[in-house]
Parts: C-alpha cells; sequence; structure tokens
C-alpha cells in the first residue's frame, strides 16, 4: 500500500515534485528529480490522500501517500500502482483511459501490461470514464485463482458514486435483473433492466447529500456489465456525468457549475485472498480531484 508521511514543520511550502526531492520517504528512500516529475505526472502521488500533480503546492501538516518501493513499476507502466508482488498487482486507472484496446483507442491499460508485464492480464474491468482500482493477475494462474475468487464471492469490490439528487434512503440493496442489449450508441443504454436478464445486486449506502447530489457507496455481489450505473439509473438517481443512463439537464448543470466532464464513478476499495497465501489483501485508491469538488470531506487528514 502507499506509504503516507506528513511534511514537517519547518519546510517551506513549494511544489509537490520540488519536495519529493528533497524529503526521504520511509525507509529513507529519495527520488531524482525525473523521478519525482514523472511520478506525480501519471499520478502516482496523492496530497491529502487526494491525486495531485507536479505543479502541486504543498505546506507543512499536509499529508504526501507515495510508495517508492512502487515507483518503478509506475513510472514503467505509466500508471499508479497501490499494490504489488510476484502474483498480484492493483492498479490506480485514471479518468479517460481505457481499459482494453480498439480501434478508436490509442492507449489502454492492457497495452501497458502487455509492454511492461507480458502474460499479465486484468481480473476486472472498469469502464473508460471511470477512475480508481483494477486488479492484475501476472500470470494466467494467478489469474484463473482470482476468477474463482469472484466466482465464490470472495472479492470485495467497493465504488464511490456521486448521484443526481438527494437519495431519500440511508441504505438500499437494489436487486434487479439486467439484459445486455448491445446497443453501440455512447448516449443510450447498453443495460436494462428486464426480468428474464441476469442476476445483479448491487448494495448501496449514502455517505452524504448536498445541493441536490449526493455521495454513495456502492458494493458490488455480482459484476455485470454497467451493473452500477444500470442499477442507480432504476431507482431514480443516476451518475452525474453519464451519458448513456445519466440526466441530461443535471449532467449540464454539473458541467457549468463544477466542470464535471465524465462519468462519476470510481473504484474506491479491493479486498481479495492473495491467490498464492490465501491472505487478505486490501488496496484503496487515492481521491479523484473531481470528486473532492463535489465533495470536499473526502480529501482526508491524519
Amino acid at each position: 500500500m502507499l506509504n503516507c508521511w506528513t511534511v514537517p514543520p519547518e519546510t517551506a511550502p513549494q511544489r509537490l515534485d520540488a519536495l519529493l526531492r528533497t524529503m526521504a520517504a520511509p525507509g529513507g528512500t529519495r527520488l531524482s528529480r525525473r523521478q519525482a516529475r514523472d511520478l506525480c505526472a501519471v499520478g502516482a502521488v496523492a496530497v491529502d490522500s487526494v491525486v495531485a500533480g507536479p505543479n502541486a503546492r504543498v505546506s507543512p501538516g499536509q499529508q504526501v501517500a507515495l510508495d517508492p518501493d512502487l515507483a518503478p513499476l509506475a513510472l514503467r507502466l505509466g500508471l499508479p500502482v497501490v499494490f504489488a508482488d510476484d502474483a498480484v498487482v492493483v492498479l490506480h486507472k485514471p479518468p479517460g483511459l481505457a481499459v482494453h484496446g480498439g480501434p478508436l483507442v490509442d492507449a489502454s491499460v492492457a497495452d501497458a501490461l502487455a509492454r511492461e508485464l507480458p502474460g499479465a492480464g486484468l481480473a476486472q474491468r472498469l469502464d473508460r470514464e471511470a477512475s480508481g482500482l483494477l486488479l492484475v493477475g501476472r500470470t494466467g494462474a494467478v489469474l484463473a485463482a482470482l476468477g474463482a475468487a469472484m466466482e465464490r464471492g470472495d472479492v470485495e469490490r467497493d465504488y464511490l458514486a456521486i448521484v443526481a439528487g438527494e437519495v431519500g434512503f440511508d441504505r438500499r440493496t437494489i436487486d434487479l435483473p439486467l439484459r445486455a442489449t448491445d446497443e453501440p450508441r455512447g448516449d443510450q443504454p447498453k443495460v436494462v433492466v428486464d426480468p428474464a436478464g441476469q442476476r445483479a445486486v448491487s448494495h448501496v449506502t449514502v455517505l452524504e447529500r448536498t445541493g441536490g447530489r449526493s455521495l454513495v457507496r456502492v458494493q458490488l455481489e455480482t459484476g455485470r456489465t454497467h451493473q452500477i450505473r444500470a442499477h442507480l439509473a432504476a431507482i431514480g438517481h443516476p451518475l452525474l456525468g453519464d451519458p448513456r443512463y445519466g440526466d441530461a439537464a443535471a449532467n449540464a448543470a454539473a458541467r457549468a457549475t463544477f466542470g464535471v466532464r465524465r462519468t462519476l464513478l470510481h473504484g474506491a476499495r479491493l479486498c481479495f485472498p492473495h491467490p498464492a497465501t490465501g491472505a487478505p489483501v486490501v488496496a484503496e485508491a487515492m481521491q479523484e480531484t473531481d470528486f473532492v469538488r463535489l465533495f470536499p470531506a473526502l480529501r482526508r487528514r491524519r
């Protein structure tokens, strides 16, 4: 997991990349100028739990999160790495990056894995505009073990989502079957609620409500295509910024007021049994800046 340390009181406010060159992370490791700049550029560093770029100003008392042991792999992949060992890697995908390649995709997570970790593969998917954690198996055998763990329900997947409207319940289980329509248009639902569809279960907890929007945590019991997006839309609270399942007026208002330009879904936490030892591994994502803009309490200070 990412290590976190506090900016000392005697340190002058400065750019994050400059600070990283002067601070010794836990273990005494120091970074070169280029490493510091590049790690910030790929989103591998957080300040007060929020992804921060190289130009971010950092002051005494703030918390900087980075694991120098994970830095070389993050630099090779061009992606933040939250956890890694000989069997498993957990990535933090930025919004806007496709998971898999395609005719209209210039770069993808799968491309980076094929280039730098031949034989590795993704154990789960995440929509292009979503952000957050992705589980990677470094070999075919590990991927099979992770897939079996998911089938057994042994992999816990928690997501944060910002939805339109102030949700009227505190907790709710959405148990609505979903059917894929194979609709190719990006502004049309790809899956719909249908009694003849596959069983899909999402557990929703409201964390905060304000200004006609709500922050919710969604825990998946099943993992159907677009499950969270379709389920939340079905109960009248679609994700903000979602062009397929969202509310056009709410999306336009969120864009004009807060600069929301993507579907506000974030893979926040993974807990899975390690395929070699069976020991639980817990990975937590950094927060994204657009989430914090709408819900400032997501910015954590220890």
